[in-house]
């Protein structure tokens, strides 16, 4: 189904990160992770264009180079305004709404997301987001209108690191759409990768779907996991950090 405006998946990727430095192109099953990415959001039906949000610092020109290479465009931008750099990328490439995806998370359910996007143009809405679903597998789409308003009105930095935090405190200035996935996702599996033993974990399950003759894609990943729980207990207990901790709204103070 084609859906009306102009849909682009956004994908914010950098080199810098404390816990595992250079892991966007950190090989994953004879890839770079971010290729990965890229790879799964091809398989949307309802994007118009897929382009990738890379800091505008020295460190970051080797990504740049890479998704380029793949046919990708860049649009560079404040390291650590990831907010601003989405709305950059989105007025460069005249992208609304913008599926926002991280570079960490190489098992999108783009099945899915395409419904998410479906629902989001038909919503009107200004975010539309998930109900419960496996950490990694699920973006965000964010229309051009709430990414001007926060960009204009967001200023503490968590809100500028972690892009809708702004419309989470501000829900009467905002209509906000949470499609809940089918019960078969409805899962707490791990899929993204902050550390060395979510690598692990992924390098782990992508061995073992390679094994039995499976392409790496969401589904595959967990009709997988169904049958070798053990995959999933390698990263299940690492902690995922929230903006929420740091919001007065929702838990600071």
């Amino acid at each position: 189904m084609t859906v009306k405006g102009n849909p682009v998946i956004i994908i914010q990727a950098r080199m810098g990160s404390s816990r595992f430095p250079s892991k966007t192109l950190h090989s994953l099953h004879g890839m770079p992770l971010i290729a990965w990415l890229i790879e799964g959001a091809h398989a949307f039906s309802n994007a118009e264009g897929i382009a990738v949000a890379v800091p505008d610092l020295p460190e970051d020109d080797v990504l740049d180079e890479y998704v380029q290479s793949l046919g990708i465009p860049c649009v560079r931008g404040p390291a650590e305004d990831v907010l601003g750099r989405y709305h950059l990328a989105a007025a460069a490439l005249n992208a609304d709404p913008v599926i926002r995806l991280c570079a960490d998370s190489p098992l999108v359910a783009a099945d899915f997301m395409d419904l998410m996007i479906e629902s989001h143009v038909e919503t009107g809405a200004d975010l539309t987001n998930a109900g419960r679903y496996p950490l990694g597998s699920v973006g965000e789409v964010i229309s051009f209108r709430a990414l001007d308003s926060m960009r204009r009105e967001a200023t503490a930095s968590y809100c500028r690191e972690h892009v809708t935090p702004y419309i989470h405190e501000h829900p009467g200035s905002f209509r906000i759409n949470t499609l809940l996935p089918p019960v078969w996702m409805q899962r707490d599996f791990r899929l993204t990768i902050d550390n060395a033993t979510d690598m692990k974990m992924m390098d782990r399950l992508f061995e073992e779907l390679e094994k039995a003759g499976l392409t790496p894609n969401f589904t595959n990943a967990m009709a997988l996991l169904d049958v070798k729980p053990e995959i999933a207990q390698i990263n299940a207990t690492v902690r995922q950090s929230d903006w929420r901790s740091e919001s007065p709204v929702f838990g600071k103070g």
